[in-house]
């Protein structure tokens, strides 16, 4: 926090949310956060982990006044379906706002796509037992027999025809739902770890012959297709707008640096546009110790230079492993831009991705953050 300046009360929320021993307190058992989403002077969204075993265990969300009936209702309707949530007013300088919590299928945004999978026979469990990743209010994936079952607040219209094009030209988890419910995904379990978890730079090369064939695969799309992906263009200088402001509330003096050196990113890369994955990294490519590869989670792809998934990969992976992508990449005959271009590429992914430690609810995050900022300053040279 900079020095002279008094926290704000979202920031003294963070503060308190983020400390495991104050959080535990509030929600009557032993949590951590696993996940932050902040709206400044409206909302702190967190997914609860028990630190013992290390699985999901809920969520909870601090909510300001004007709020509060948010909580009254989805407590309403989770308990005249037999499911738990709690809600108790904070103290001292937070008076008047309130801590709701509850389990995984009283998450009010997820509720009714969670109950449409119980009665078509998935997560027939606790799925806080079947976690992988949760993000409250927007997304679950959970594990349910040897399948996995994503399941989204905001239906995806484009998530049916995308995995069918996609999984005729490259390798993807198959998909054994009729896409029916745009707001589920039903895949075969795949694999048994991925890059992120068990970096190998034979996979790594692996994977950028996916990427590339991702990229070629362009000139095949349907037209529907094709214009729906260009409509879900990204644009960092926004992206870091809603990340500084963020930040206002809880670090001025990392906003301003954010602010600074989004003025100084490079302009919008150039090039031919691709099918692009939007999320580049290497926790999106399965492996299994045999040596198979699948890329997977297209919910972020769009049309853009190819550039963007490769910056977006460089940036997240280790020296060796990256250059086995890029080597993996040519190999499979996708063309690497000139290295100006890549610079201006990670530039952009290391912009998109500097609130991460942020979201990932790790206690340090200011000095990560301001660590990212270093990194992207030194890009920006």
């Amino acid at each position: 926090m900079t020095a002279g300046r008094r926290p704000s009360s979202t920031g003294r929320v963070v503060a308190e949310v983020l400390d495991a021993a104050r959080l535990s307190e509030l929600v009557g058992r032993e949590v951590r956060a696993a996940r932050i989403r902040v709206k400044p002077g409206s909302s702190v969204v967190l997914a609860l982990t028990d630190p013992g075993t290390g699985l999901a265990d809920g969520w909870a969300r601090v909510l300001w006044p004007d709020g509060l009936s948010k909580a009254v209702k989805a407590e309403r309707r989770a308990a005249g379906l037999g499911l738990v949530t709690a809600r108790r007013p904070l103290d001292g300088g937070l008076a008047g706002l309130v801590l709701q919590h509850g389990e995984i299928r009283a998450d009010p945004r997820l509720r009714r796509p969670l109950a449409r999978a119980g009665r078509g026979g998935l997560l027939a469990g606790r799925p806080e037992d079947a976690a992988l990743r949760y993000n409250p209010f927007r997304r679950l994936v959970a594990r349910d027999g040897d399948r996995v079952v994503r399941v989204t607040a905001a239906p995806d219209p484009l998530g049916a025809g995308l995995h069918a094009f996609v999984s005729d030209r490259l390798a993807v988890p198959r998909r054994l739902d009729d896409g029916a419910d745009p707001s589920m995904a039903v895949l075969r379990r795949t694999g048994d770890a991925d890059l992120g978890v068990r970096p190998d730079s034979v996979a790594a090369r692996r994977a950028g012959a996916l990427f590339a064939a991702l990229h070629r695969s362009t000139g095949r799309l349907p037209d529907g297709l094709r214009e729906a992906l260009a409509r879900r263009a990204v644009d960092p200088q926004r992206q870091a707008a809603a990340h500084a402001g963020v930040l206002d509330a809880l670090d001025p003096g990392l906003a301003d640096r954010v602010r600074r050196l989004a003025a100084r990113a490079p302009a919008p890369l150039t090039g031919p546009t691709v099918l692009v994955h939007g999320d580049a990294s290497p926790d999106q490519v399965l492996t299994d110790r045999d040596g198979g590869a699948w890329l997977t989670d297209f919910d972020r792809a769009h049309l853009a230079p190819a550039a963007v998934d490769l910056g977006s990969y460089l940036t997240t992976s280790g020296g060796a492993e990256g250059r086995a992508f890029l080597a993996g990449y040519r190999e499979a005959g996708g063309t690497v831009p000139p290295e100006p271009q890549l610079r201006a590429a990670r530039a952009r992914a290391m912009l998109l991705r500097v609130a991460e430690p942020l979201r990932r609810a790790r206690p340090d995050w200011p000095a990560l953050v301001g660590e990212r900022l270093d990194r992207l300053e030194e890009v920006l040279r």
